[in-house]
């Protein structure tokens, strides 16, 4: 019996990271118990940082799939994939191509934009599942619009399932610790995403790294600062810090859960964040994040800088004050704790296995 086949297609871009993180820590949770059974395959972008280094095998492009059309959907017809998972991305077109191939078509969208593209009246009859990867406090309700066209056309109903959090092992935890010389909730990790973004021509991983610095000798925490994939430039030499250049997803996961603080953007990370339950910083360094961090501000667990030095090394300075810490500590037991990862591995292996090995 031949194996299953599983195709990956997420937004990729050399700005971002998150949904091809996302995506690569399925095929990994997949592979390690369905390894003998299960072809994995990933379109990508060529110019990311990431792409050559994907540990699967991937058809590389000029840019984006949403832009190259033909290319995703010829390959698509030859792959013949069971399953295929377009993460914030895919075209109606590629989406048929599938759909004519036999295979079940998974759509996950993590904003109202997004969502809202798997609800276009050219997808109907064309996804059969649609997860949006955040609670219900961080997205608006459904439009009336969009509840009329879900009751009168067969479009897949958008679930909200949280943010996509692995949690890490107790080995995990003692493993990471142990590796960057820390003890658990006496450091600070910082991270501004993918390392790709700038403001006003200054990196923001450059802007985080100055802020970390600041919060280090003010406050005595140890400080991890990871730049990320994107970033470009060298990494500074310092002795104040620990400076990677990047984290596996869950070693990243592992040394977030037992941070003090975190300095994060307002990216896919900042829900990991809420949760792990980890007390943050946070600033919106790309357009489509300003909406998300207004609403995890609303949460009470959360702190919104502006993205200036000064502002993100006060802002954690008063988070860290005794009242404030202990206030955002106690306000997690009121947050849902449903999270997106056990969801989405479980749904792909009854689509893949019927539930079965």
């Amino acid at each position: 019996m031949s194996n299953k086949r599983l195709l990956f297609i997420p937004v990729s871009s050399p700005e971002g990271i998150g949904e091809y993180m996302r995506s690569l820590q399925l095929a990994h949770t997949l592979t390690s118990e369905y390894d003998k059974q299960l072809d994995i395959h990933f379109i990508l972008n060529k110019h990311t940082a990431y792409a050559k280094s994907c540990p699967f095998p991937t058809l590389l492009l000029n840019q984006s799939a949403t832009k190259e059309n033909t290319r995703v959907c010829q390959f698509i017809e030859q792959y013949k994939p069971d399953v295929v998972l377009f993460d914030c991305a895919g075209r109606a077109e590629q989406m048929r191509a599938a759909r004519s191939v036999g295979a079940k078509v998974v759509f996950i969208s993590q904003h109202a934009k997004k969502r809202a593209k798997g609800l276009k009246l050219n997808r109907a009859g064309l996804i059969d599942t649609h997860w949006v990867v955040q609670p219900d406090y961080c997205i608006d309700p459904l439009s009336w619009y969009e509840k009329l066209k879900l009751n009168m056309l067969p479009l897949a109903y958008p679930k909200n399932v949280g943010p996509f959090t692995v949690f890490a092992s107790k080995q995990q935890k003692s493993d990471v610790l142990r590796r960057y010389n820390l003890q658990e909730k006496e450091f600070l990790i910082v991270n501004a995403g993918s390392g790709g973004h700038t403001l006003n021509g200054q990196s923001c991983a450059d802007i985080y790294y100055k802020a970390a610095l600041i919060i280090a000798k003010k406050t005595g925490l140890k400080g991890v600062v990871v730049f990320g994939p994107n970033y470009t430039s060298p990494l500074p030499d310092t002795d104040e810090l620990t400076c990677l250049a990047s984290l596996q997803g869950e070693e990243f996961l592992a040394l977030l859960s037992q941070a003090k603080v975190a300095l994060l953007s307002a990216g896919d990370t900042l829900l990991q964040a809420i949760a792990l339950q980890t007390p943050t910083i946070a600033c919106a360094i790309s357009k489509d994040q300003g909406e998300r961090l207004t609403r995890c501000t609303r949460t009470e667990v959360v702190y919104q800088a502006q993205l200036d030095i000064v502002d993100i090394s006060e802002k954690v300075q008063t988070l860290l004050t005794e009242s404030r810490y202990k206030y955002i500590i106690d306000k997690y037991s009121t947050l849902e704790t449903i999270h997106s990862f056990d969801i989405i591995t479980q749904g792909l292996k009854n689509m893949l296995f019927d539930n079965t090995h």
